[in-house]
This record gives structure tokens, C-alpha cells and sequence, in this order.
């Protein structure tokens, strides 16, 4: 596939997305006019969002958990690489935008500048951590947030795509700057498995314990914690978000 190629599958995706919301919306506005229980009045229409990874994705290495590949690489090659991404995306028309499962403190800043060429877009910035206090290279999760939010450009932060036990002391540690910024927190974790390959080039699986029974009831203390974008990574299913969604919409009617 060439560049052109690329940029119109990206741009496809989009629009399906668009597609999706606009059917789903006028079914569901059919079932509130007949009177429908399973509507509800104050339901917004959902939105659509882009995303980009780390650039660590494209090296098929597993490099996106660890961040590595930060001391190899310049912040224009950083640049180069998620630009053309960036502008196919909001070219096709947005509503959010997500930088995710970023490992490293340096790229975040990077690509986080670099959204200020979009400047009427809501974006999050979502961390890949290693841990319950650190990112995937290792920078302290909370001065990793605080180097991206000290100019107050973006408002949305938080982390993916890692285990969903670490998610609560992770958001904990940056409530001094989440009042400090006024910011919106972002949650998002996998189920807690691991790949058991060392080479993410060679066939292997997800191992260990699915972590997801326990994950459903920590939500409502991330959603205290100032939470407003909660969901699910990697390994995660369908019925995993409806569990989310169902205690979110209890939280709402307490």
C-alpha cells in the first residue's frame, strides 16, 4: 500500500465511524419518540475519535510498552512519523483525538506540541505505565502529566493500556495537578494479561489471570478521582464496556 493508500484507509475509518453514530442515533431517537425504556432523555449522541500510538508501534518489536526507542530517534523523526497520521485523521472530521498508550515522557511532549497545530480539537494524552507509578520507560507518571499540561493546552490525561489494578494509584498521584490544571482524567486499562513471547515477531498469546471482574468495581472511585473518559485496552470484550456503562449510568441516577 502506498502513502495515498494509507491515508485513505485511515480516512475510511472515520467515516464508518461516522456512519455507525449516524445509524445508531436515528434508531435510538425512533425508540425515544415510541416511548421506548431503554432510552433515555438527557442520552448524548456519541462522538467519534481519532487516535495515534507511540511511534514505538511501527517497529514490531513491543517497543510501545518499553520506550526505548526514544534515545534513538530525534524529535523531528517523532514528528515525521505522527504528522501525516495526525492530519489524515482530523481532515476526515473528529471529535476527540487520542494520543495513547505513550510510554515515554519525551514523545508525549513531542506529539503534544505538535496538537497545537489543531488547535480546535479536544485531544487526550493516555500513558502506557509499566506500573503503579511509572511509565513504560520509567519517568515518574506524574511529572510525565505534568510536563504535558503545564502550558494548559491539553485538559484530558491519563493512562491505557496497561493493568487495571495499577489504574487507582496511578490517577491518585496526579490529583495535585488535575486541581492545579483543571484537568479530565482518562482510564483505560487491558485485562491484566501479558504476551508470553519476548518477540512480538514470533506466534505466541496472552497469559496470565483476566483482571477485568475485579476492574468493573474500581470504576466508581476512578470516576471520583475525577475521571470522565473510562473504557477499555487490549483483551477487553464488549461486555467488559456494558459493565462500564451500567455502573456509570447507576452513577449518574445516585
Amino acid at each position: 500500500m502506498n502513502v495515498e493508500g494509507a491515508i485513505s484507509t485511515i480516512q475510511k475509518s472515520v467515516h464508518l465511524a461516522r456512519e455507525a453514530v449516524e445509524e445508531f442515533w436515528t434508531d435510538y431517537k425512533r425508540k425515544a419518540e415510541e416511548g421506548d425504556s431503554t432510552t433515555a432523555a438527557d442520552r448524548c449522541k456519541p462522538m467519534v475519535c481519532g487516535c495515534i500510538g507511540p511511534y514505538g508501534g511501527m517497529l514490531f518489536s513491543g517497543e510501545e510498552y518499553k520506550g526505548n526507542y526514544i534515545d534513538k530517534i530525534t524529535e523531528q523523526d517523532i514528528i515525521d512519523c505522527q504528522r501525516p497520521r495526525i492530519e489524515a485523521l482530523v481532515g476526515a472530521g473528529l471529535d476527540y483525538f487520542a494520543l495513547e498508550t505513550i510510554p515515554v515522557q519525551k514523545e508525549a511532549e513531542v506529539v503534544s506540541k505538535l496538537m497545537r497545530e489543531f488547535p480546535n480539537l479536544k485531544t487526550w494524552v493516555a500513558f502506557q505505565c509499566k506500573d503503579s507509578g511509572h511509565t513504560g520507560h520509567g519517568e515518574p507518571f506524574a511529572g510525565a502529566v505534568e510536563s504535558v499540561v503545564r502550558d494548559g493546552y491539553i485538559k484530558y490525561v491519563g493512562v491505557n493500556c496497561c493493568a487495571p489494578t495499577y489504574i487507582t494509584p496511578l490517577l491518585e498521584s496526579i490529583q495535585k495537578y488535575r486541581r492545579d490544571y483543571s484537568l479530565q482524567l482518562v482510564a483505560y486499562p487491558n485485562n491484566g494479561q501479558v504476551w508470553e513471547k519476548a518477540s512480538f515477531e514470533t506466534a505466541g498469546k496472552f497469559v496470565g489471570p483476566d483482571l477485568m471482574t475485579g476492574f468493573a468495581s474500581a470504576v466508581p472511585k476512578w470516576v471520583d478521582l475525577g475521571t470522565s473518559i473510562v473504557g477499555g485496552c487490549c483483551q477487553t470484550a464488549p461486555k467488559d464496556i456494558k459493565v462500564i456503562r451500567d455502573l456509570i449510568d447507576k452513577l449518574r441516577k445516585s
